[in-house]
């Protein structure tokens, strides 16, 4: 579940640095052109991904607690 948290996190990321590079322009009608939607998708799997990682690090902490109880 680690795995998948950090898998959004860099596709979050990706999103991001996307935007950046891509960058913006104004075309000839003074309409400004630019790729926004990346924006909130890239702060969406940031957010998502942290979440889902922080759940599998608890998930993992009870669970190695559960076996040492065990023992």
């Amino acid at each position: 579940m680690i795995r998948i948290g950090v898998f959004f996190v860099a596709i979050g990321f990706s999103c991001l640095l996307a935007f950046r590079l891509i960058g913006s322009s104004i075309d000839p009608n003074g309409f400004i052109q630019e790729p926004f939607g990346l924006l909130p998708i890239g702060y969406l799997l940031i957010f998502v991904g942290v979440l889902v990682a922080l759940i599998g690090y608890i998930r993992l902490l009870i669970s190695r607690k559960g076996v040492q109880k065990s023992r």
